[in-house]
């Protein structure tokens, strides 16, 4: 986290580099091994990012697989 800090000026602006939400998603998955989908998703609802409505986020996540 604090190499992304470092390389992208801040944490808050490397979760905005992305394109999309699915983007941000895999970047995430990536880069920390331990979280799943749900678990980006939750985890950017609760520090503050703007995520789509659960049920939106499932609708998309069941369309991609």
């Amino acid at each position: 986290m604090i190499e992304l800090d470092e390389e992208h000026g801040s944490f808050q602006q490397y979760l905005r580099s992305h394109d999309s939400l699915w983007d941000l998603v895999k970047g995430l998955r990536k880069q920390f091994k331990f979280m799943g989908e749900m678990g980006c998703y939750y985890w950017l609802f609760v520090v503050g990012e703007d995520v789509p409505d659960h049920e939106v986020f499932e609708a998309e996540r069941t369309q991609k697989k």
